[in-house]
């Protein structure tokens, strides 16, 4: 991850820009062409920053011959953000117009390479990497951040089922009599498969749900739970890793009715999408179950709030400044069914929206999920396991996640 950013600002440094009516024909977070002396080389677009990266550390992968003294413009995208950076003539003044961000001057040293180090120390000690990444979380369905598999969206998901479609009693039913009960430990997969329609992108998302909830002796409904999540993200080729350590309570308002406040902290890392970044988040989640005859229907809200932390390292130091609030509400039945065992079917319909502070681009998504497991409404259950399926669909994002759990 320091390796992307350090040679990205070393990289970007080197040159890159275009006239300012130029366009790069290019639907990929990253892409670059350079012309030198009127000469224009070839397109490179690719999800990975890399490509970008080793095309600015070397211009003739462009099949363009650049020397000290070249005039060279070149037009690139770095993480959604478009780039211009020129010599316009044989001097060593360094143009640059990091065009979304309004952010744009000039750098003249002794030397080509002393006007690139001064760009390079610009973009270190400016914050120039968090705006690029809060730029890309509001305009790309990508991010690593707040897009399809992002950081901010799966860990919303997981407070969300440490009290509704995941919670080991999601299905509410009246207290047990006192008596001692395991505590239970949770893991599961999930694989995701999602298409982006505006870039081309396939996202695939692959994820280790941990948990390990403590039940009350007298009344195993209220638990303490705590939950790490591991998911690793492709978007074409480009990897991102990221998880966070969360903390939640369910408290039993009534026998039909929970309340469940959770916080989380965690990160993201990718040298592929040049990204970094950690989150603070608290959220609070009801859940009500209405008990029908031969089935019971729960409905679950969730109100959260997301905060990005700082990021330093050597001469590094920016925080992507995102702060966003996001509402999550479902309805789900549940249905007991049996196959030579007890077992229940669930059926899941969800809302996800973003009210407040920073919107992404994916600002809404709804999930429709069927899942079928043995019962897990049994109060002091000593182990049980679910599996199912979540189809997915928000702006220019449709997919899917399978995914199966067991609690022993």
């Amino acid at each position: 991850m320091k390796r992307g950013l350090a040679v990205f600002t070393i990289a970007a440094s080197s040159l890159v820009a275009a006239s300012a009516h130029a366009q790069l024909s290019c639907d990929k977070s990253y892409g670059f062409q350079v012309a030198v002396n009127g000469n224009q080389g070839s397109l490179i677009c690719d999800s990975k920053s890399t490509s970008f990266i080793d095309a600015l550390k070397n211009f003739s992968t462009s099949n363009i011959n650049y020397t000290e003294t070249s005039v060279a413009s070149v037009l690139s995208r770095f993480s959604d953000v478009n780039i211009k950076l020129n010599y316009l003539d044989s001097s060593t003044r360094l143009n640059f117009d990091f065009v979304e961000l309004g952010d744009k001057g000039s750098f003249t040293g002794a030397t080509r390479k002393e006007s690139q180090r001064m760009l390079e120390d610009y973009i270190k000690k400016n914050g120039i990497i968090g705006k690029i990444m809060n730029y890309q979380a509001q305009h790309s369905a990508t991010s690593p951040i707040t897009g399809v598999g992002g950081m901010i969206p799966m860990m919303m998901t997981a407070d969300f089922n440490a009290s509704f479609t995941a919670s080991p009693t999601a299905v509410a039913a009246a207290a047990t009599s006192a008596g001692s009960n395991n505590n239970l430990i949770g893991v599961g997969l999930s694989y995701g498969s999602y298409n982006v329609s505006n870039s081309g992108d396939k996202v695939t998302t692959a994820s280790i749900p941990l948990s390990y909830t403590i039940r009350n002796d007298i009344d195993p409904r209220r638990q303490l739970s705590f939950s790490m999540p591991i998911t690793v993200v492709e978007v074409g080729s480009a990897k991102t890793v990221h998880s966070g350590l969360g903390v939640s309570y369910r408290l039993p308002v009534s026998d039909n009715w929970t309340i469940t406040p959770s916080a989380r902290y965690s990160a993201v890392a990718s040298a592929d999408r040049a990204t970094v970044a950690t989150l603070y988040s608290a959220s609070v989640a009801s859940n009500y179950v209405i008990p029908m005859s031969g089935f019971d229907i729960a409905i679950g809200n969730m109100l959260g709030y997301y905060q990005t932390g700082k990021f330093s390292a050597g001469d590094y130091s920016f925080d992507p400044a995102i702060k966003s609030m996001a509402m999550r509400n479902g309805v789900m039945l549940s249905q007991p069914v049996n196959f030579g065992k007890k077992m229940t079917v669930e059926y899941s319909l969800i809302d996800t929206r973003y009210f407040g502070g920073d919107k992404p681009f994916l600002d809404n998504f709804q999930e429709f999920g069927i899942t079928i497991g043995t019962n897990k409404s049994a109060q002091d259950a000593r182990s049980f396991v679910r599996g199912g399926v979540t189809f997915m669909r928000g702006p220019n994002t449709q997919g899917f996640t399978a995914n199966i759990g067991y609690w022993f």
